[in-house]
């Protein structure tokens, strides 16, 4: 986790000082590193829930390619193939989170009480996509929507394990995962859609010690499954 998290920063100081193809190689290296914390937080562990073990890896794994299509597509110079790359590392990332939202709500029914909460999210994104706040296009405000779903049901279910589990290590490493990883890509979001929005000059090291962190205590859950 310390590796992963240093490579965060390095990739941030390449980012700053343009060095795109060193950012590449150190997000790339800080990717590895949480999807080998998963691997070795299962050989580690005795759990007997392989399918949720596995299930994290495959979202670890679809992250660390979202992770290299989205730093391409800053390297990348033609216009046509950086839309291309970066709908290809977004949808790698929805995917991750689609298997991260399935395996928690596989693990505790849903509480029906928490349903209307899963909507907050993507209508709080209809509402700035509606008054302009955000500067995208209709294919964009279609996958957002879906993409914002999908984070909320992942943060719906982290709090649905607070409430239905007796543990607490676990629901609560799964709980901070979760409002990290959203809030990176809130984060993120704002830096690409929203350039009205005040954001700090320094906002990009958030962006990536927030992400790895959230992947590495993903990876981790494994551990007190």
């Amino acid at each position: 986790m310390a590796v992963c998290l240093i490579m965060g920063i390095l990739k941030s100081y390449s980012r700053n000082k343009n060095y795109l193809e060193y950012e590449l190689l150190f997000k790339t290296c800080g990717s590895l590193c949480f999807v080998c914390l998963g691997i070795l937080s299962f050989y580690l562990s005795d759990t007997t829930n392989t399918q949720y073990a596995l299930a994290i890896i495959i979202g670890l794994i679809l992250g660390m390619l979202g992770d290299i299509f989205l730093c391409l597509y800053d390297i990348l110079v033609i216009p046509k193939r950086k839309d291309f790359v970066q709908y290809v590392g977004v949808t790698f990332f929805f995917l991750g989170h689609i298997c991260y939202m399935f395996n928690f709500l596989s693990i505790s029914d849903l509480k029906l009480y928490l349903i209307p909460f899963v909507v907050i999210m993507p209508i709080i994104y209809l509402i700035l996509a509606l008054t302009k706040k955000v500067q995208t296009n209709t294919l964009q405000n279609v996958f957002l929507t879906i993409y914002f779903l999908a984070l909320n049901l992942i943060l719906v279910s982290a709090v649905n394990l607070i409430i239905t589990r007796d543990d607490v290590a676990f629901p609560v490493i799964i709980l901070v995962a979760s409002v990290l990883f959203i809030s990176s890509d809130i984060v993120l979001g704002l830096s690409w859609f929203a350039p009205s929005a005040k954001l700090h000059k320094n906002y990009d090291f958030y962006i990536i010690l927030s992400y790895f962190l959230a992947q590495c205590l993903y990876a981790i859950s494994i551990y007190f499954i």
